[in-house]
Order: C-alpha cells, then sequence, then structure tokens
C-alpha cells in the first residue's frame, strides 16, 4: 500500500530555501523519503511555488538566475501532483466554505489529503490553527 503526505507551497519552499529552520525541513523530509512516503500536492502547487519564487526574485531576495534555479529544484523534489477532479473541486468547496474563506487554495491542499487519506503538513501556523484537525501537522522543530 501506498503511503502518501500531502505537502503545500510553504512546506516545499522552506525544504530548498535557506534560512534557520532549513535542516529541520530537509531532516523531515529525508525520514519520510527513507520510509518510503510520497509526498503529494494538487497541482496547483505548480502555480504557488512559481508566485512564491517571483515574489522572491521581485523582492531582491533572489535574483532572477537564483529563482530560476529555484523553480528546477522545486519541479524536481518528486512531489506527485494530483489533478484536480470533480471530487476534489467540490471537497474543495466545503472546505473553503467551513473554514469561511474567499479563497479555496489552501482547501485544495485538505480536500488531497483526505481523498488519499493522509497527513498534511503546512508552515502556516494560521492554516492549522484555523482547520484544527490532528491530520494537519504544523512543520516547525517542535512537531
Amino acid at each position: 500500500m501506498t503511503k502518501y503526505l500531502v505537502v503545500d507551497a510553504s512546506f516545499a519552499i522552506r525544504l530548498v530555501t535557506p534560512h534557520t529552520q532549513r535542516d529541520f525541513f530537509k531532516n523531515l523530509s529525508d525520514r519520510w523519503f527513507a520510509d518510503g512516503i510520497i509526498l503529494s500536492a494538487p497541482s496547483l502547487w505548480l502555480y504557488e511555488v512559481t508566485s512564491v519564487t517571483t515574489k522572491l526574485v521581485r523582492f531582491g531576495e533572489f535574483t532572477d538566475l537564483q529563482g530560476r534555479n529555484l523553480l528546477k529544484l522545486l519541479q524536481n523534489m518528486g512531489i506527485e501532483l494530483f489533478e484536480m477532479d470533480e471530487s476534489l473541486i467540490e471537497k474543495a468547496f466545503e472546505w473553503t466554505i467551513q473554514l469561511n474563506r474567499a479563497a479555496a487554495y489552501d482547501s485544495f491542499y485538505l480536500a488531497l489529503a483526505e481523498k488519499l487519506n493522509c497527513d498534511f503538513w503546512t508552515a502556516d501556523q494560521r492554516l492549522v490553527n484555523a482547520v484544527n484537525q490532528p491530520w494537519v501537522k504544523l512543520a516547525t522543530p517542535q512537531s
């Protein structure tokens, strides 16, 4: 049986960019890889990591070349992407309404984790607090 974990763009960006907690993210993903766990995300993950990367370039944290290299690295991380089908869209809509949000981006990650019956890991504290489910995990050194 395949074991999945859903990870969002906030997790992926922290895994591959320099910051004080990068070793934590790297060790966590290395452990998952060693255990044969497949990291997954809805296909919109590509749009989100591209958006974050362009912001890093726009605000001078990365050069254009560094941004392009970061995008290549993200695309080659081995994240299994799932296309949005009718059931995923419906579940994402339900999550968006339940969380009283105007945008559905985060809800697609939640819907996919439910569909795959797995945990969802994020670096977004506000999302974890809003969802308040044991399968929604905050990626911090305390987790």
